[in-house]
This record gives C-alpha cells, sequence and structure tokens, in this order.
C-alpha cells in the first residue's frame, strides 16, 4: 500500500469551534486513513493531542517558529487556520472557518482598536498571499461566495465536515432545560441578546432554563446571570467551557437550542442539535439556512422579539421540527489533499 504524507498547519487554533473540527479531522484520520503520515503543526496549548503511529506532532511555543514554518515549502498541506503560506507549495488548501476575516473594515473598526488592527491585518495578509495555495475550502455557499468577492480569488470549494455526537440515550430521556445555547462567548456569538429575553421573559412571569457554555472569566455576562436567576422565575445555568462529552449529554438535556449569532462561517452547534433532535430557535440571517431548516426564527437585534418567539415555542403544543442539510464531507477534503489537482469531486 501506497504511503502518503500530508501536513497540517494549525498553531493558531486553541479554542471553540476550530478546535472541535481540528480534534475531530486528526481523530478520523489516525482512525480511517492508516496509510497515511500526518505531520501536524501546533501551539503549545494544544499538548492533549499526542503522536501516535501514523501522527507526529509538532509544538510551537512563539510567534518566530510559527512565522518560520509559514515560511517553509510544505507539500500537501492542509493550513487549518484560515492563513495562507508565505510561499506557494504544491498542493496546499485553507480551510477558512473565521467570520471575522469576511468584515468590511467599517464593521470592524466598529468593534474595538485591537479588534480593528488584529482582523484587517489578517484580511491584507489573505489578499496578499492566498494565491500561495492551490484552493481554499469552506463550509457553505454564502461563505464560498462572500470569500470570493472579498478576495477576489475564485478557486474555492464547499468541503463541510463535522463531528456528531453519539446518540446513546432513548426518546424518554428526561429533560433538564427548556433551552442551550452551546458557543463561548465571543462578541458575534450575541449572548447579550439572549440573556436579555430571558429577562423579559423573567419579568412575564413566563418559567423557563436555559443552559450555557460561558467561559468564567466574562465577568459582565456572569454578572447577568446571576441577577436574571436572583428574581426567582428562570433559571439560566452556565456550565463553563466543557469538552465534546459534555456538549453531547447537554444536547440530550435540553428540549431546544437557542441561537443568536450574528455571524458563522457554518454554525456547527445548529448541525449538532438538529441530529440529536433538539427543535432549533436561531436569528433569521442568511447562514442559518445555509445548514437547517430551523423551527422558529427571529431577528437578532431584538431580545424582545427573540423572548416572544421562545415563549411561543414553550406554550406551543406542537412546534415545527428541524432539519438538517448539509453532508459530511471529511472523505472528500482529505482525498483532495492526497490527490490534488487529480481530485475530481464525485
Amino acid at each position: 500500500m501506497i504511503r502518503f504524507n500530508i501536513n497540517i498547519v494549525a498553531p493558531n487554533i486553541k479554542s471553540g469551534g476550530g478546535k472541535e473540527l481540528l480534534e475531530y479531522l486528526l481523530e478520523y484520520l489516525e482512525e480511517n486513513y492508516k496509510h497515511i503520515h500526518v505531520t501536524v503543526y501546533l501551539d503549545t496549548s494544544m499538548q492533549h493531542i499526542k503522536a501516535s503511529s501514523n501522527m507526529k506532532v509538532v509544538f510551537l511555543s512563539n510567534y518566530f517558529k510559527k512565522i518560520q514554518l509559514f515560511c517553509k515549502k510544505l507539500e500537501h498541506a492542509l493550513y487549518f487556520g484560515n492563513l495562507p503560506p508565505l510561499r506557494k507549495s504544491y498542493n496546499s488548501i485553507v480551510y477558512f472557518h473565521n467570520p471575522y476575516l469576511l468584515m468590511n473594515i467599517k464593521k470592524l473598526f466598529s468593534s474595538s482598536v485591537p479588534f480593528f488592527i488584529k482582523y484587517s491585518l489578517q484580511q491584507l495578509y489573505i489578499m496578499n498571499f492566498i494565491k500561495n495555495v492551490n484552493s481554499v475550502a469552506c463550509q457553505n455557499k454564502l461563505i464560498k461566495e462572500n470569500f470570493i468577492n472579498k478576495y477576489k480569488y475564485n478557486n474555492v470549494e464547499i468541503l463541510p465536515f463535522f463531528r456528531l455526537c453519539k446518540k446513546s440515550l432513548d426518546d424518554y430521556h428526561i429533560k433538564k432545560y427548556d433551552f442551550c445555547y452551546v458557543s463561548l462567548a465571543h462578541p458575534h456569538k450575541n449572548h447579550a441578546v439572549l440573556l436579555d429575553a430571558m429577562k423579559i421573559l423573567s419579568d412575564s412571569g413566563t418559567v423557563s432554563s436555559l443552559a450555557v457554555t460561558i467561559e468564567n472569566d466574562k465577568i459582565e455576562l456572569i454578572n447577568k446571570i446571576n441577577m436574571i436567576n436572583s428574581l426567582g422565575v428562570v433559571n439560566i445555568k452556565n456550565l463553563g467551557v466543557i469538552p465534546k462529552s459534555e456538549v453531547c449529554m447537554l444536547y440530550a438535556d435540553s428540549k431546544c437550542m437557542v441561537f443568536p449569532s450574528k455571524e458563522e462561517t457554518f454554525g456547527l452547534g445548529l448541525i449538532e442539535a438538529v441530529d440529536m433532535k433538539l427543535d432549533v430557535i436561531a436569528a433569521d440571517l442568511d447562514y442559518v439556512y445555509q445548514v437547517i431548516s430551523p423551527s422558529m426564527v427571529f431577528n437578532s437585534d431584538s431580545a424582545k422579539i427573540c423572548a416572544k418567539v421562545m415563549q411561543k415555542y414553550i406554550t406551543s403544543m406542537k412546534n415545527k421540527k428541524s432539519i438538517g442539510l448539509v453532508h459530511n464531507e471529511i472523505d472528500k477534503l482529505i482525498d483532495k489533499l492526497i490527490r490534488g489537482n487529480n481530485y475530481v469531486q464525485k
């Protein structure tokens, strides 16, 4: 059997959806592609990822080493952190999954100065070096179109992949929460609107429960949760940052996912929730309809409308079931990385 060598360049991945996708990709390669030898380049915060018989792990401890890596000519390389290399390499792919890198300058500037500097520089970097890869892979049609329009780079393919939960619980599992929202509290994730909606439900006397996964250092959001809970009508449980196994249990413990995020390149939580047979109440935005048909939608800028829809969900005897609309293309992505320009999408 021919033994292939591929490189996965991911030193910018540390948390969130990118971390989840990377871990799944590496596990899938290790379990299903024994004939492929993988060299993966990681930040030192990813020490839990271990080398194996077909995977070498290289940890990069500082920015200088990361810059050196991007100057290196690699073949059969997947650049997983959105950014292309500084040198052109044979059969290289950028996997693009960061919504901030599609924002216009005005919107970036309205967030904060550090935010503007970081992402405007990264956008400029992509514009100058994206031609150093053979193609870009992304997760849906909307992101493909926006990427082409912004960066004037046409070789973009839709190759979504995702890890679903193992369904080990029966349909009679007791639900602890009416709603859940699995996401770190980045600004675009829009937790403030969801919490304000819960406050509105509390003020109206609507008993309900919500579980969230907000980092413990997000003091303003944590204080708001404590204030709302102190009113004694609704209950908001913050589980903090939890591993995938606990995320899956949270889905099993919940009736409905509320997804207020304003910006997504995919919306992994939407796919996971639907697969676990949750209903989904989501922001009425284009990215949602790229991956699921939701049960209900709301204006992501309005806590009042969000609360109204949540209340309707609680009181309704029959709600529309959410439906998933995408398929896992992880094998096509790996095949393309191996075969390069000889790859033909089926």
